[in-house]
């Protein structure tokens, strides 16, 4: 019974419906063990990350890394692992383009929000966190359902009447007005959701993250420019960093023996 329960919760069906899933223990132990060790030398070497948590949640303090050029290999080689491209392909019935991976020292909380608002756009997200994580501790939080676009449209009239709250974060209001389900998950687990689901992780502080995203293939030009922007998004989001050692694309994306979706992508992200 539990194999039959895992197989119906990764399903393409279950993601399609509650706009999520978690892949249990899709990385080995020596797999999370060299990506944890890849993604602390790399935020080591572009941040000074400090040795104490914060005490107060603001919901935007962190640092971000792009990790899929030469000096990160294990995120490099991750990011185009079949294991997950294969499950994006499913959950979206599509081939897919993958977005550059990232690295992340998340160090406070994060309210509620979705990750896109376009309905050109079908991507979905994939996180592995390089912690143990639990409701108390950072996990994250998702709203079953409200990658639909009805319920989506209700969440931002919501969101919009009952804001965060600034300098500080509230979170004890944002954990009561938004009913969410935590998703318990330890290193090695892959949490994969649709990028108009709403999410959030409340109650937690410093915490690694790998993550990548996964669109599908565009077929007209409304979703090539909804790709594009997603997809650049990150560019125009202020992070300073070394960008000549951790580039953003991977240089060998523009190599005439890059994989086709690679070739795709530079061609769909190439200045206008």
């Amino acid at each position: 019974m539990r194999d039959r329960t895992r197989r119906t919760t990764e399903s393409a069906d279950f993601f399609s419906t509650y706009g999520f899933v978690v892949l249990r223990n899709l990385l080995d132990g020596e797999e999370v063990a060299r990506l944890r060790a890849e993604v602390l030398e790399a935020l080591s070497a572009n941040y000074e990350l400090p040795s104490e948590q914060v005490v107060e949640a603001s919901g935007t303090a962190g640092f971000y890394l792009p990790m899929t050029g030469p000096r990160t290999p294990v995120s490099r080689a991750l990011l185009a692992d079949p294991r997950i491209m294969d499950a994006a392909r499913g959950f979206l019935g599509r081939d897919v383009l993958p977005k550059p991976a990232k690295g992340i020292l998340y160090r406070d909380a994060s309210s509620w929000h979705a990750d896109s608002s376009d309905r050109e756009l079908r991507a979905v997200k994939v996180v592995a966190y390089l912690d143990p994580l639990d409701a108390g501790t950072g996990a994250l939080r998702v709203l079953p359902g409200s990658h639909h676009a009805d319920v989506g449209e209700a969440l931002r009239a919501h969101r919009a009447n009952n804001p965060p709250g600034a300098p500080v974060l509230d979170e004890e209001l944002e954990s009561a007005l938004w009913p969410g389900l935590a998703l318990d998950s330890t290193p090695g687990d892959v949490i994969a959701f649709d990028v108009n689901l709403w999410h959030a992780s409340l109650s937690g502080r410093d915490r690694l993250q790998w993550s990548a995203s996964y669109a599908a293939v565009p077929r007209d030009d409304r979703e090539t420019a909804a790709v594009r922007d997603y997809v650049v998004s990150f560019l125009g989001a202020g992070h300073e960093y070394d960008t000549e050692h951790y580039p953003y694309f991977d240089p060998d994306w523009s190599r005439p023996d890059a994989p086709s979706y690679a070739r795709a992508l530079t061609r769909i992200c190439a200045p206008a």
